[in-house]
């Protein structure tokens, strides 16, 4: 019997790839002493006074449906965080709660793409970013970060060139997989053709507070107007180490506040109120935890980039944000292949760059979220493979 999906029965998303690092991980997980770095997340649980206040609503009956752009508390909170955070007003009718930042991606791109639309993004990048789009009928064209004196660095007038007839420009930093993070003379720029020009950007700003100088990365709320055609995607995933529980937010011109309102209401409805609660603790008491984890995953970066950097055969720029290693390994012509056979012979696991549509074979995305124990063993049992690429390829 012929299925369904050749039978040409099914949506656009039959044509949609899946995840490569998925896929990876999910016939690896199984292995003995595997040291697993492929994924994106902090290594430790969300801290004790933000569950506790999520165990205490549950307690209290907060179990049913809230708002669908969110409670109002929550939503006054994000709206006096991020103001103080940019030294700007943020209004809460800008503000929209989503379950996640992935959701937020979805909501932002179903209010203003239409089928046919061209999205400019850059790469390397978390391939979500351009499977949304694609879901929803848009073409996606990219353009290519550089690396240079060791660091990755945009071309602006060329990414600007590139992004000229768009419908919509996606920008993601601080970047996953990268490190990378636009400055604000870029930041401004930027803002100021796509404004001449009518063109939407939404800018994925998950990783803001993951910095090692500064207490956020610059943003394009710092140089915007409540009405200009900008969408900003939060989540409360990394900073405050809370990916299991699925909550993130927008912030939109007021004009198209109702507009995801009603989109939200097809979806999920609303956001869980007990997170809700969580998540207010979170922005009013975490900035310690939030400081902390930066100071943290600096010292996990410095380790792990000069461990790879030891090596000849690699190339590591060293990310100024986030906390991803993203490298080449030098005589690698099947990032997949090597991927596989380090989860075999190394016990470690990385995402292969291929996942994140990179263009060229040998780049691995390394995630130092991790104890300086995990690390340092994960470090030990790779560099003999790294030392003898071409031997093990």
């Amino acid at each position: 019997m012929t299925s369904i999906a050749k039978q040409g029965l099914v949506s656009r998303a039959i044509q949609v790839p899946p995840s490569i690092t998925r896929e990876l991980a999910n016939t690896a997980m199984s292995v003995e002493g595997l040291i697993p770095l492929w994924f994106g997340e902090p290594n430790i649980p969300t801290p004790k006074f933000i569950c506790d206040e999520a165990a205490r609503s549950l307690s209290a009956g907060e179990t049913f449906y809230a708002e669908g752009l969110g409670r109002p508390y929550l939503r006054e909170a994000i709206s006096g965080y991020m103001s103080e955070l940019y030294n700007k007003p943020i209004g809460v009718d800008r503000v929209a709660v989503t379950v996640s930042g992935g959701n937020a991606l979805n909501l932002a791109f179903q209010c203003v793409l239409e089928e046919g639309d061209t999205v400019v993004t850059l790469t390397p990048a978390f391939p979500n970013l351009l499977s949304i789009p694609k879901l929803q009928g848009a073409r996606t064209v990219t353009h290519s970060l550089e690396v240079k004196d060791g660091k990755w660095s945009l071309d602006v007038e060329g990414f600007l060139e590139t992004a000229r007839g768009a419908k919509v420009v996606l920008l993601n930093s601080p970047s996953n997989p990268t490190g990378f993070m636009l400055t604000k003379h870029e930041i401004a720029r930027i803002m100021e053709v796509l404004r001449e020009r009518g063109t939407w950007l939404i800018s994925d700003e998950v990783y803001a507070r993951t910095v090692y100088s500064g207490k956020a990365a610059p943003s394009f709320l710092e140089v915007s107007e409540p009405e200009d055609r900008l969408i900003v995607v939060n989540s409360f995933s990394k900073s405050w180490a809370m990916t299991g529980w699925r909550l993130g937010w927008l912030t939109l011109p007021p004009s198209l506040t109702p507009v995801v309102e009603k989109i939200a209401e097809f979806s999920i409805a609303s956001a869980p109120p007990f997170s809700q609660r969580a998540a207010v603790v979170a922005l009013q008491q975490g900035e310690e935890f939030v400081a902390q984890m930066a100071k943290n995953y600096q010292h996990a970066r410095d380790l792990v980039c000069s461990r790879l950097l030891a090596h000849e055969g690699v190339t590591c720029p060293v990310p100024e944000s986030a906390f991803y290693a993203y490298f080449k390994v030098e005589g690698v012509t099947d990032s997949i292949a090597y991927a596989r056979m380090l989860i075999e012979r190394a016990k470690v696991g990385l995402a292969p760059g291929d996942a994140f549509l990179v263009g060229e074979p040998g780049w691995f995305r390394l995630c130092f979220a991790q104890t300086d124990e995990q690390l340092n063993e994960a470090m030990a049992r790779l560099s003999p493979f790294l030392a003898n690429a071409r031997e093990t390829v």
